[in-house]
């Protein structure tokens, strides 16, 4: 179950197709650029900016287009059980594709406005927000229902629950949040060497958390939203760094490494 942080998350097992989306990221431009071989015609190069741009646009998405239907076709489809973790085939499946399609335009031009697209998709679905955060509290529930893409789609569950907290519904993230905490918290009571793929789920979540209420919500000393994500000063120490470490980067990087770490302090040592 292993997975890399949310900032490294295109690499280990997504590095074929990282790499892929890297070469063939350079043949979406190659379309824009003229064939010496060929003359130009008038009506194109007498064309105004905006007509061009416009132009280049349809081209860099028929392309992105191609390339990511070129992928779905490759990329495994797990079968879904009739039932799983109290919802039926359709509604799991209907998640499933769409996280598909999130994989398929990574790279690509039109990779971020995609998935936006689909994670609203998935949040104005019935209980798409439901079967994203079963996803990640639920190890076994992710594996009986996504099963070889589990890892893949706690990634793009996370998405989903960040965009539901930026929509005001904050405790799907939250209940997430807080319930891996405690389950890294009871593996081995935090002594030993935490499952780096469950970290890394806690982390991208803090990382999403601070991303929706904003660092005001930390730099004035309230533990509150702190303890709303399941941090408690009694917990192991492992896992306390986890919230140590996402909160000093997020601080450190507007008020300065000594404030930022006089700010953390003030959030966690109490």
């Amino acid at each position: 179950m292993e997975r890399l942080s949310m900032s490294d998350r295109k690499l280990g097992r997504w590095g074929l197709i990282s790499v892929a989306a890297a070469v063939l990221g350079a043949s979406l431009m190659l379309p824009l650029l003229p064939d010496a071989s060929s003359p130009q015609e008038p009506s194109v190069q007498d064309a105004p900016p905006a007509t061009l741009r416009a132009q280049n646009e349809a081209l860099l998405e028929a392309k992105a287009a191609d390339i990511s239907r070129q992928r779905l076709a490759k990329l495994p489809e797990p079968e879904v059980p009739d039932v799983v973790g109290g919802f039926s085939r359709e509604a799991v499946g209907g998640v499933l594709s769409r996280y598909r399609e999130m994989l398929s335009v990574q790279g690509l031009y039109n990779q971020n406005v995609t998935r936006e697209r689909l994670v609203n998709q998935i949040l104005d679905s019935p209980q798409g927000a439901d079967i994203a955060s079963k996803a990640l509290t639920d190890p076994a529930f992710a594996q009986e229902a996504f099963r070889d893409f589990q890892a893949e789609a706690r990634v793009f569950s996370i998405e989903v629950l960040k965009a539901a907290a930026a929509r005001g519904q904050e405790h799907y993230l939250v209940r997430a949040t807080e319930a891996i905490s405690q389950e890294l918290s009871r593996s081995g009571d935090g002594s030993g060497t935490l499952d780096k793929g469950r970290s890394s789920d806690l982390r991208d979540l803090v990382h999403s958390f601070v991303d929706v209420k904003g660092l005001d919500a930390f730099a004035q000393g309230d533990v509150r939203p702190v303890q709303a994500l399941g941090f408690s000063s009694t917990m192991p120490t492992r896992v306390k760094l986890i919230y140590d470490e996402v909160l000093f980067l997020r601080l450190k990087q507007q008020f300065g490494r000594e404030r930022a770490a006089e700010m953390t302090a003030a959030l966690l040592d109490h």
